[in-house]
């Protein structure tokens, strides 16, 4: 009866952790939403290792992401999905200094085997697309703004330049009109005396 006994409980403790312990285990997240926020938050935290496991083969060589202060947050956004490839439009925020510095990039996720995993060359390539067309917009910008004002200096030059041309065309005008009425004055016929 004792031996009935020990394989009831046996075969209880075996059941209980056939339906319970799995509930137990951590699953690792498979969408692209999830694996894109388990991602960046290891990444901001500091923990690469975390963020390893849910990068590409091919990319965890290529990663390395220095953390820049533990106020830098990141915000998910847009998602296009496919079968096998996702793009999430991300905003990454750090904090350097006394200010703020936002990066748009998309992070680019591929389906491998069943399992979403971020590709981080791709990602980083559009982080880097993403601060290039920054420089880009603030040269613009710089370009513009000395654009304008040499065009005010030279607005201003011109300005001068133009007043000083209608001055001497208004002192020709006048001198021609002198001459004219010089010519004119000479060339009165004289005076005829009528009978």
């Amino acid at each position: 009866m004792r031996l009935f006994t020990k394989k009831s409980h046996l075969i209880f403790l075996i059941f209980f952790a056939v339906i319970f312990m799995p509930g137990c285990t951590e699953e690792k997240p498979n969408t692209p939403q999830t694996v894109a926020q388990a991602f960046w938050t290891a990444t901001l935290k500091g923990d690469t290792e975390t963020a390893k496991q849910f990068l590409t083969p091919e990319s965890r060589p290529n990663f390395k992401f220095i953390l820049q202060n533990p106020k830098d947050f990141i915000e998910l956004g847009e998602q296009s999905i496919t079968t096998t490839q996702a793009q999430i439009l991300t905003q990454l925020t750090r904090h350097k200094a006394n200010q703020q510095q936002q990066t748009s990039l998309r992070t680019i996720l591929v389906n491998q085997n069943g399992q979403w995993l971020v590709d981080f060359d791709q990602t980083r390539d559009s982080m880097l697309g993403s601060e290039l067309q920054s420089v880009i917009e603030q040269l613009s910008n710089t370009m513009r703004e000395t654009i304008d004002k040499g065009v005010k200096v030279m607005g201003e030059s011109v300005k001068d330049e133009l007043q000083q041309m209608e001055r001497s065309l208004q002192e020709g005008l006048e001198e021609m009109n002198r001459e004219l009425e010089k010519q004119n004055k000479n060339k009165q016929p004289p005076e005829t005396t009528t009978l």
